[in-house]
């Protein structure tokens, strides 16, 4: 399980995934991503700062449309690049050995949800970039479902590294995955981070 901790970020760009936003977002003081066998779908639980924890599912066909729009940004920054996949390649090894580091030296509890959460299935996600930033807004059925994320480049590849190694538990298809992100890679780390410390 896997978790970040985050101030508050303002994003003004426009979208790449499904719907475009402009907005301060205020973010999840935490949160852990797993997979969970008998629903077949990965949990976010995230944590606010009351400390209420609020559960979001994702679904295979949802996460991967993500992780493509995702490393597709990512991989922008090395499109001119020769060699572009092994300079991903290396990117995502450094951000695994901080990642590892981190959950050696500052480990925290994953973010456990309530027996009865406040959960809902995400429906779509919208994806807003800047230079150094992602931000994701995770919208469910009715208005009032919405929980943003706010990710650095290096928080997103580890985030990326927790998702893959969740796939792999899940055993499902990892076609939506480009080859720079390598499979030992994913599967290093099991999933708790927190951040700028990760865990």
């Amino acid at each position: 399980m896997l978790g970040f901790q985050y101030a508050l970020w303002a994003y003004t760009e426009v979208h790449l995934g499904f719907r475009t936003f402009l907005c301060a977002m205020t973010l999840a003081q935490r949160f852990t991503t797993e997979y969970v066998d008998f629903e077949d779908r990965i949990r976010v639980s995230h944590q606010l700062d009351s400390g209420e924890v609020v559960v979001t599912w994702l679904t295979r066909r949802l996460t991967d449309r993500l992780v493509a729009h995702l490393t597709t940004w990512l991989e922008k920054e090395t499109e001119q690049i020769p060699r572009a996949d092994v300079v991903q390649s290396f990117a995502q090894e450094a951000a695994a050995l901080k990642l590892a580091q981190a959950a050696a030296t500052q480990p925290q509890a994953a973010v456990q949800p309530p027996p009865l959460p406040v959960a809902w299935l995400v429906r779509e996600i919208d994806i807003n970039t800047e230079t150094a930033a992602v931000g994701l807004q995770l919208r469910g059925e009715s208005p009032n479902e919405k929980r943003q994320l706010g990710l650095s480049r290096l928080q997103l590849r580890q985030w990326l590294i927790i998702l893959r190694s969740q796939y792999l538990l899940a055993q499902w298809p990892l076609s939506a995955w480009p080859e720079w992100l390598q499979p030992n890679e994913a599967s290093t780390v099991t999933a708790q981070v927190s951040g700028p410390a990760l865990h």
